[in-house]
């Protein structure tokens, strides 16, 4: 689960860095609700010219599991940033790196785990928690 759930992390930050909603890796790594939403946020990124830059250091732990449904808890450490492509330019808010806390609800499908969905709380958690 906790490959899978940074599999996950990794795609969406690859497919931010060019705003990039057919990026495969995302269907490979999440299913619905969680893939729409990333999918409409990055389409509505790229209409703006606003891609990503940065990292995301991911220090997750497994909540629970039942079956095939796995909660993942982390504490990611993020210096990721909105940036315009042409400028190069941070989109306001500008927000510093920051201990997000993350709550992410993975599922089995087909033999493999996929995020289904994922709440991230902006600068609300203990470094390494």
């Amino acid at each position: 689960m906790l490959a899978a759930y940074r599999a996950a992390s990794q795609a969406f930050q690859q497919a931010l860095a060019t705003a990039n909603p057919a990026d495969p890796k995302l269907a490979e790594t999440m299913v619905d609700p969680q893939l729409q939403s990333v999918r409409a946020n990055l389409v509505a990124d790229q209409a703006k010219g606003i891609v990503g830059k940065g990292a995301v250091t991911l220090h997750p732990k497994l909540r629970s599991l039942s079956g095939t449904k796995a909660t993942v808890v982390d504490c990611a450490y993020s210096t990721s940033e909105l940036v315009y492509e042409s400028t190069g330019k941070p989109v306001p808010p500008v927000t510093p790196p920051e201990n997000d806390g993350v709550r992410a609800t993975l599922v089995q499908v087909g033999g493999t785990w996929k995020l289904s969905k994922q709440v991230v709380t902006e600068g609300k958690c203990a470094p390494g928690s």
